[in-house]
């Protein structure tokens, strides 16, 4: 699988979102474990603490009311004492279930063996009163009852003092835990903000390195060698990308630059004759005085070769037009059949000086293109000129055109010299030229075919040609038909 810094920044940013999404998840257990751990230890605390307390009431309650019926002999208090005594026995069971720690345990044992003492020594005092025995009923109460239930008293206190410290401890208890669970959060944080941190580095280095790359190629790079290309092996996609986009800028800009060797040297090559003609003309008319008639001539040659230069100049504007701004050309929709009735028409007023029999064949269907007529036209007669110069006097000219598919294919036949095999290639190259042997050759700038082809290229179309020497050649245009 190809390394991507896409794919890269998501299984980080995956990794990430499952790390903070374990931490959280670990964070909310350990706090519900601890709320519930809490929240039990302080309901069994309380439970503990209010059945202290209302064991304190209850005797409270009892001492009271036992002392009431000692001193007025009411027995609506005995009544009541003994309601109490139900309710400090319940609350004694309750604080008996409890009690969780052995210190508790060990108080209500006691407790239960000073009650039952207290008991004995209420239910006998009770005796004694009732026999009469009033004296020893009340040395009962003042003396042992007394210091039973003062002791009975004391254990309640202690179990107070038992369960406050117990809730204390587990608030110390709860404020460690929440340390921990702190720590537990913190640790796992910093983890994951390193392991983001180290990602996101090695990722940013990862990226400097391709660019690095990248740029150290680019910089090795000039206009005597322009054939360097970044390489894309063993980079993510979308450094792969670039550095394929940046490979084609520079293919580009060689094919530029080569066209631009290759348009001056030919430039050069083609201006330096008629230059050279101009000025040889111009040396030979002033070197002596000559009659007027001499002085035309000469001027007429340089005429002629300025005008040869200017036609050059204006068709490397032309193609130099369609290679690099072909967006300010017009295109229109129109009608192929009447517009090349018309290319025919006027190619017709061509091949009558040199005998030339030239014949038509069109569909007779409508087919429609979308382009420049006029540019389309130039296409058509630099083809058919070129027919003409290289077809001698006799020869035909046929012109066909037929619909195949979705494109429109024009040809233009000629039973001419033909093209030699090693000349095939080049016949579309700039400036090309036949060999000197051949006379039709010499009156050309070599420019006719090269803008044909660009002009077919504009159109998203193509020229081919076949030649058999000595037997003519056929130029085939192939132009996309127009569909609404």
């Amino acid at each position: 699988m190809q390394k991507s810094f896409r794919r890269q920044i998501m299984i980080g940013f995956l990794i990430m979102v499952f790390l903070c999404a374990f931490t959280a998840v670990l964070a909310f257990m350990t706090t519900r474990n601890m709320q519930k751990v809490f929240l039990n230890t302080m309901r069994d605390n309380v439970s503990s603490l209010k059945a202290a307390e209302e064991l304190e009431l209850a005797l409270l309650s009892q001492k009271g009311f036992l002392s009431n019926y000692f001193l007025d002999g009411n027995p609506i208090w005995l009544k009541k004492l003994e309601d109490k005594k139900a309710n400090f026995q319940d609350w004694l069971n309750k604080a008996s279930v409890v009690a969780l720690t052995p210190p508790e345990k060990a108080i209500i044992k006691d407790i239960n063996l000073l009650y039952k003492t207290y008991e004995s020594e209420r239910y006998r005092a009770k005796k004694l009163y009732e026999s009469g025995n009033i004296q020893g009923a009340k040395n009962i109460l003042l003396k042992d009852m007394w210091d039973a239930f003062e002791a009975l008293y004391q254990k309640c206190e202690d179990y107070i003092r038992i369960n406050e410290s117990i809730i204390e401890k587990s608030e110390a208890s709860l404020q460690r835990k929440v340390i921990g669970m702190m720590i537990l959060i913190i640790v796992p944080a910093f983890v994951i903000i390193g392991l983001v941190g180290s990602m996101f580095y090695l990722l940013t280095r990862r990226i400097l390195a391709g660019v690095e790359d990248i740029a150290v190629t680019t910089r090795n790079i000039n206009l005597k060698s322009l054939s360097g290309r970044v390489g894309t092996e063993d980079l993510e996609q979308e450094m792969e990308y670039l550095a394929k986009s940046i490979n084609m800028m520079l293919e580009r800009l060689e094919r530029s630059f080569e066209y631009i060797k290759e348009f001056s040297s030919s430039i050069g090559h083609e201006l330096k004759t008629p230059l050279a003609i101009i000025k040889g003309e111009s040396e030979v008319a002033l070197r002596k005085e000559r009659q007027a008639e001499d002085y035309r001539k000469a001027l007429s040659v340089n005429i002629e070769e300025a005008n040869r230069m200017i036609r050059i100049v204006e068709d490397l504007v032309f193609l130099a037009k369609l290679d690099y701004n072909p967006d300010n050309i017009k295109k229109e929709v129109f009608d192929f059949i009447p517009f090349f009735a018309d290319i025919e028409k006027r190619a017709q007023t061509l091949v009558v000086q040199k005998q030339i029999n030239l014949t038509a064949l069109v569909p007779e269907t409508t087919v429609t293109l979308e382009g420049n007529k006029l540019h389309l036209s130039r296409l058509f007669f630099n083809l058919i000129q070129n027919a003409i110069k290289f077809t001698p006097s006799g020869g035909r000219i046929n012109l066909t055109a037929y619909p195949e598919g979705n494109v429109l294919k024009v040809s233009v036949s000629d039973t001419g010299q033909g093209i030699s095999t090693e000349d095939l290639p080049r016949v579309f190259q700039r400036f090309f030229h036949k060999e000197k042997s051949q006379p039709e050759s010499s009156d050309g700038i070599g420019l006719g075919l090269s803008i044909a082809k660009s002009i077919a290229k504009f159109h998203n179309g193509d020229i081919e040609v076949k030649s058999t020497p000595e037997e003519g050649a056929t130029f085939t245009v192939i132009l996309p038909i127009y569909h609404t």
